[in-house]
């Protein structure tokens, strides 16, 4: 088993409901957010507070991909197509607008692995504090129901879902984070972020994929 220990100076979650703090972003461009963007930007900027600039890594799933589906349907119909919809389709468009709201130009990274892209958006967040200790790192895992006729898929969320986490060596805890190959309990038929969350508000968590099983210990 490999395992590694991520410093966690915050977290915060937005589980599809409830009020957002977007006060950052443009009226404008506030509006043609989609709901998981809203969320994911959301948690990234109250995990940010205090911190003028932090890397970014953005992870997800299926990503912005109703809006994928809404450019296809044009297609198919021969509409022209809306460079603001394709804009914010792409995968890094989240991470993108944090930077320029933000005005930091610290690097940002978007992730995308299949169901364990959770997990492995957390290693890329790992690695790139370990890279520049003295620079705090923004992870946000946000991700939405695939929409027909693509979904639903296996493990997907049930409504539109965000976790942010603030990763920096003065962090006060750590979240052990082990993988091993194989599977021995089942495949887990819910979205590996789920099981993370619940290791934050519980103390421990894991969490199978067909490929790896994962581990979750608060300390």
């Amino acid at each position: 088993m490999i395992s590694w220990d991520v410093p966690v100076v915050r977290w915060v979650r937005w589980l599809g409901i409830g009020e957002l703090e977007l006060g950052f972003i443009e009226p404008l461009l506030r509006r043609r957010l989609s709901p998981m963007a809203r969320g994911a930007l959301h948690v990234a900027n109250a995990c940010a507070q205090d911190y003028p600039s932090a890397s970014f890594v953005f992870a997800s799933r299926h990503g912005e991909l109703t809006r994928t589906v809404e450019l296809l349907r044009s297609l198919a119909h021969e509409k022209e197509l809306s460079p603001t919809l394709f804009s914010l389709s792409v995968l890094n468009a989240a991470a993108g607008i944090f930077s320029i709201a933000r005005g930091d130009r610290a690097p940002a990274t978007a992730i995308a692995a299949g169901v364990e892209s959770f997990g492995y958006g957390l290693l890329e967040a790992y690695l790139r504090a370990r890279q520049e200790p003295a620079r705090p790192v923004v992870y946000v895992y946000a991700d939405a129901p695939a929409p027909n006729p693509i979904g639903p898929q296996f493990g997907d969320p049930e409504a539109v879902f965000a976790l942010g986490l603030l990763i920096h060596g003065d962090a006060r805890s750590s979240l052990h984070t082990g993988i091993r190959t194989g599977a021995e309990a089942g495949i887990s038929p819910t979205l590996q972020a789920y099981a993370c969350l619940q290791a934050l508000e519980r103390g421990s968590a894991d969490w199978a994929s067909d490929r790896h099983h994962w581990y979750w210990n608060l300390q």
